[in-house]
């Protein structure tokens, strides 16, 4: 074999396996369609790539023409711009006048024996780390581990941080358009200019623009709320107690205290008790005083944050060892915004006055994917996932060093569990009788790619019947598509694995048991129903006898008419009905958990959200159950595939089928046995409200 035929066949592969995320595509009415291709969707990318192809050519029957502009004979007749990508001509970009003309004649292409390969154009994104060109020098922001947590969120724009300070300089570049009207509380005017430079550092290591100028805030994507109290010889504890009052009223969601006192004020404590009750997280300096007590950081209500050294490994010799400390963060050479009252700048700052503000940032990421959490919900969050120093417990370092990661992926747990405990806490404390819609716990929590992220990759969590995954966590708790699981049935019985809202890496439908015990033989598996997806829908209430087998083979069995399951509605968006006894269990009202206690309300809402929409017709088969072969009535769904077994006690006859473990098995081979560590099912119950 020629090196170059070599190297081709290994790319080609490599493309397969690894590279490539092929679209197939389904186009019933082309004289090129396989039947085969009955599982696979006729689906392109959204936006301006939907129309842009790259085409791999066989150049022995598809040869190229080399005079004037190139071309290949077997694209001649595609209507489309076409420009050869490869310098031997294998490879060819087609342009499409719009998406519905790719999908025709992609449809079309695909079964020429003169084409080797077919993707869509992908969109890459510049993997996600600051541009601006100090971020390599602000060691605090790897030492605190945030761009781990920009994995998830760089923070919300609805999300207002307060910085009660001597006012920020609104015209530093990296500042500009963070910044959100404020208040001169010294002058009563409303232009909270910084006379000090205090403010603007603090409010750089909160926000500061990740725009490619300077540097990057802990938590960019918020926005900054000024509020200026001071001046050279500090600030008032009745001012800050306005401002305090101020930012309540303006919606800040955490508000930042670099500044303190060894005296307390009970004006202050009393602007802080309110902003505790209305839910804002207050973050104060310990203070640089080592054998002192500092104000408001003592206060109950506060998160209050000692200094570290700029490595994260110590306590910074000046943090105070006498100050109530939540946790740590650098405190030394901090580099951050500056202002001298003329030029912006950057330049390191030390003290805890630095410190506060990195948590801050941490809080707001946290409030960006946990809107509805309480104070003490995102202080536990903080806490439980800092560092210890060595040795642990040492007076003034509290939980240990901040991890923004950590909380953040506190955070993201936080949603699964609220995702989790609506039907399945009711089952775990014993206030219903029925089988899990999720599973009693998790047996994998991680991160897998998804091509419409910004960092590339999603959180996902994996339970027995699904996997929950959070794709946006701009989305608040309360939308009902904020946390989905996933067209997991779907992705099993056609073997294209999604990657990308139209993304696909090619696969093999998997060999494994819809229904029933593990080592059955004799039902179908999800690639047994690849042949049945395009069956036409039974008649309305016709009795439901049609069976299925391991081989495919559709029979029919008057003998289950017995069951008196009959076929239910239509679902016009994929042409299927449900079955009946599926529809009554998709209707049913049970005991579910919201708003902080039990209540009985519809288990499935919306309708399909779980299931998504039905992709087969009910079918029966016999399948090993408990070691016992018994009569079974499957049906799968774009997300689950759903069970009947008569002979189940009444609470379990319809059960949602182990997908989650299934789908594991299939694409990484062996299911994780164990608890985990990180299992969202601990944080429950969660409410929302602000309530935990």
């Amino acid at each position: 074999m020629a090196r170059g035929d070599q190297r081709e066949r290994a790319s080609r592969k490599q493309v397969a396996r690894l590279l490539l995320w092929i679209v197939l595509v389904l186009a019933t009415a082309s004289p090129l369609t396989d039947p085969s291709l009955v599982q696979a969707e006729l689906t392109v990318p959204p936006g301006p790539l939907a129309a842009e192809w790259g085409v791999a050519i066989d150049p022995i029957q598809c040869p190229v023409a080399r005079t004037g502009t190139p071309r290949a004979s077997c694209l001649a007749r595609v209507p489309a711009d076409q420009e050869a990508i490869a310098p031997d001509g294998t490879w060819w970009r087609l342009r499409f006048a719009d998406s519905a003309h790719a999908a025709d004649w992609v449809a079309r292409l695909f079964r020429s024996p003169s084409i080797r390969a077919l993707e869509p154009a992908v969109r890459l994104s510049y993997q996600w780390m600051p541009g601006d060109p100090l971020v390599a020098r602000q060691d605090w922001l790897r030492v605190a581990d945030f761009p781990n947590a920009w994995d998830d969120t760089i923070g919300r724009v609805d999300v207002v941080v307060a910085v009660i300070d001597s006012g920020v300089a609104a015209s530093h570049p990296d500042l500009a358009g963070k910044l959100l009207p404020g208040y001169d509380y010294l002058h009563r005017d409303s232009e909270p200019d910084d006379e000090v430079g205090h403010g603007t550092a603090v409010a750089g290591i909160i926000a500061a623009a990740a725009d490619g100028e300077g540097i990057s805030g802990g938590a960019p994507g918020v926005r900054l709320l000024p509020l200026k109290v001071g001046d050279q010889s500090g600030a008032s504890s009745l001012l800050i107690a306005e401002a305090i009052y101020g930012a309540i009223e303006r919606g800040a969601q955490v508000i930042n205290l670099s500044l303190g006192a060894d005296t307390p004020s009970a004006t202050l404590e009393r602007a802080i008790e309110q902003a505790y009750d209305q839910g804002i997280v207050v973050v104060a300096a310990a203070g640089n005083t080592p054998d002192a007590v500092t104000f408001p950081a003592s206060y109950p209500e506060v998160i209050a944050v000692g200094g570290a050294t700029a490595d994260g490994k110590r306590l910074a010799s000046f943090s105070s060892r006498l100050t109530r400390v939540d946790l740590i963060a650098p405190a030394e050479n901090v580099l951050t915004t500056s202002w001298d009252g003329q030029e912006p700048g950057w330049e390191p700052r030390t003290g805890t006055s630095f410190a506060a503000p990195i948590v801050s940032a941490a809080a707001a990421l946290v409030r960006s994917i946990a809107p509805d959490s309480s104070v003490e919900w995102v202080r536990q969050a903080l806490r439980e996932t800092a560092q210890p120093l060595d040795p642990p417990g040492q007076p003034g370092a509290g939980s240990g060093l901040l991890s923004a990661s950590g909380a953040v992926e506190r955070a993201v747990l936080r949603r699964f569990a609220q995702a989790w405990q609506r039907a399945d806490l009711p089952v775990a404390a014993g206030q219903a009788t029925r089988s899990w819609l999720w599973g009693p716990s998790a047996f994998a929590v991680g991160r897998e790619p998804y091509a419409e992220t910004h960092a590339g990759t999603r959180a996902v969590a994996y339970f027995d019947k699904a996997r929950l995954e959070l794709t946006d966590p701009d989305k608040p708790p309360s939308d009902p598509w904020s946390v989905t699981s996933g067209l997991l049935a779907k992705e099993l019985i056609t073997g294209l694995e999604q990657v990308g809202d139209a993304t696909f890496v090619p696969r093999q439908p998997a060999a494994v048991p819809v229904a029933g015990d593990p080592d059955d033989q004799n039902g179908p598996t999800y690639a047994t129903l690849a042949a049945v997806l395009g069956a036409p829908p039974s008649g309305e209430g016709e009795t439901i006898v049609q069976t299925i087998d391991r081989a495919g083979q559709v029979g029919s069995d008057e003998r289950l008419a017995q069951y008196d399951v009959r076929a239910g509605p239509l679902v016009p968006e994929t042409g299927h009905r449900i079955a009946s006894v599926f529809w009554d269990f998709l209707q049913q009202e049970d005991v579910v958990y919201e708003a902080g206690g039990f209540t009985t309300d519809r288990l499935f809402w919306p309708l399909f959200a779980v299931t998504g929409f039905p992709i087969t017709e009910a079918y029966w088969t016999r399948a090993k159950v408990g070691g016992i072969e018994r009569d079974v009535l499957v049906q799968c769904f774009e997300r689950r595939c759903l069970t009947y077994t008569p002979d189940n006690p009444p609470g379990w006859r319809v059960e949602l089928g182990n997908v989650g473990q299934h789908y594991y098995r299939w694409r990484y081979g062996t299911v994780p046995t164990g608890p985990v560590t990180n299992d969202p099912v601990a944080l429950a119950p969660v409410d929302g409200g602000g309530r935990g």
